[in-house]
């Protein structure tokens, strides 16, 4: 997998990330990449090119819980390095695996191999759902830029999508007036022919903020979604 190790002292995970390539992972470990999701600038883009993201032990638990909120949603499997592993079935948690800071490389392999074969198998199921989404979104009177913006919110589920964010997305640029301006009136000509069909504004502005779906409008495309739960590895059924 391509694995990003989020961590505030890089030269710590050394030893971690050796194992990691070890097993045959592309690896890269970072501490700016916290501040910039912390501030919600990250680039959505370069974000994509991971398949699974490990939150290190040197960060708190607050601040995890801040960094999972500010990542797509359902796009990653996410990880956790913990000092000690507990085994307590009656608690959910957002990890697909809890990773014990004293694995040898054979049980770091084994928690990488069961959640490996958990994305696989739900894999054609979301390709599935999404070729649903996008045929939804076929029969709307939108066109192409519409669509890919409606598109783009629609994966972001309840998250607000900055305006910068959108536009990097969208036209593959960093966003200047122009842009901006562009995306402005290209997300008004949305809401101008959606309100036609379901009658209210489909994309909510938050000044200040960016944009989201129109929680009854998202509700149109629910059951398509891609919001298969992601099914968490208890690492204490595998050590």
């Amino acid at each position: 997998m391509q694995l990003l190790v989020l961590t505030k002292v890089p030269l710590y995970e050394e030893n971690f990330e050796n194992q990691l390539k070890q097993l045959g992972n592309e690896v890269y470990c970072s501490s700016n990449l916290i501040a910039l999701l912390k501030m919600g600038t990250c680039n959505t883009q370069f974000l994509s090119q991971f398949e699974g993201i490990i939150f290190s032990e040197t960060l708190f638990e607050k601040e995890t819980e801040e960094l999972i909120q500010q990542l797509p949603k359902g796009r990653f499997k996410l990880f956790r390095r913990v000092v000690e592993a507990r085994c307590d079935e009656s608690s959910e948690s957002v990890f697909d695996a809890l990773i014990p800071v004293d694995s040898n490389l054979e049980r770091l392999r084994e928690l990488l191999l069961i959640v490996e074969i958990s994305r696989l198998a739900h894999q054609k199921e979301e390709q599935a759902q999404q070729l649903t989404v996008k045929q939804k979104l076929s029969d709307l009177n939108l066109k192409l830029k519409q669509k890919e913006i409606v598109y783009y919110l629609i994966q972001s589920g309840d998250r607000t999508v900055s305006r910068e964010e959108i536009s990097r997305q969208i036209w593959e640029k960093e966003p200047n007036a122009s842009v901006l301006a562009s995306l402005s009136k290209v997300v008004s000509k949305i809401n101008e022919k959606l309100e036609q069909e379901f009658g209210h504004e489909a994309i909510q502005t938050l000044w200040g903020q960016g944009y989201r779906l129109n929680r009854d409008f998202f509700d149109y495309f629910e059951n398509d979604v891609v919001m298969t739960e992601n099914v968490a590895v208890q690492p204490c059924d595998t050590l």
